[in-house]
């Protein structure tokens, strides 16, 4: 009797487990909006440095963009946490994310976004909140994430083969793990990192890792 209360107990909460994916896409919003207005100084002198950015304002005056980008983001995530229209909102972020992809470019949003594209992909596909999960619907395309996650641990691998010494010269200046080590000890890291994506997102890719029934 006790198991068979669990059982019901587990079906009637993992509903709520396949809002995962969709609150993790509304922390990455909620969080970058934020960031706009906290450290809008970065953002200006950033927007100021790259030309290509300039296309895809909405303002001329580069701090009033920021903001208004900010805000862009603050509403995504406040729709994403609340679910409504989940689909179009999805289909709205996906918009959004490509045009950060074509500005924003490596290595600031190339290729980590795409792992973003991929949540956002399959909430367009399965239209899933809480209050009308269908889980075999929601498994059914999580595929979507699977992918993607091994395309941006692939890409990652190889960037760090491809233009490895610019990973060194990062790690040896910013890293707290690699601060003060000298250059042929931070290679050694970035092959072990190299290794350890390359692995990972072939299993991933193969479906030899669970993501776990519910993502």
């Amino acid at each position: 009797m006790v198991l068979f209360s669990y059982t019901l107990s587990v079906k009637q909460y993992s509903n709520y487990l396949n809002d995962i994916p969709r609150y993790g896409l509304g922390i990455v919003f909620l969080w970058f909006g934020i960031d706009k207005f906290f450290i809008h100084e970065f953002y200006l002198t950033w927007f100021s440095a790259t030309e290509r950015v300039r296309v895809f304002l909405p303002f001329e005056d580069l701090s009033l963009s920021i903001y208004v980008i900010g805000i862009v983001e603050l509403v995504f995530a406040a729709l994403l946490f609340t679910g409504v229209k989940i689909r179009w909102v999805s289909v709205g972020v996906i918009i959004f994310l490509l045009v950060i992809l074509l500005t924003a470019q490596y290595p600031s949003s190339f290729p980590q976004d795409i792992g973003l594209l991929g949540i956002a992909g399959l909430l367009v596909l399965t239209n899933v909140t809480w209050k009308k999960a269908e889980t075999e619907k929601f498994l059914k395309f999580l595929w979507v994430i699977r992918y993607s996650i091994a395309a941006v641990l692939f890409l990652w691998a190889a960037d760090h083969i491809v233009n490895i010494n610019r990973h060194i010269g990062w790690l040896q200046l910013s890293s707290p793990l690699t601060k003060g080590l000298a250059a042929n000890e931070v290679n050694s890291f970035l092959v072990a990192i190299f290794v350890v994506e390359m692995v990972l997102g072939g299993m991933i890719a193969l479906g030899k890792i669970s993501l776990t029934k519910f993502a």
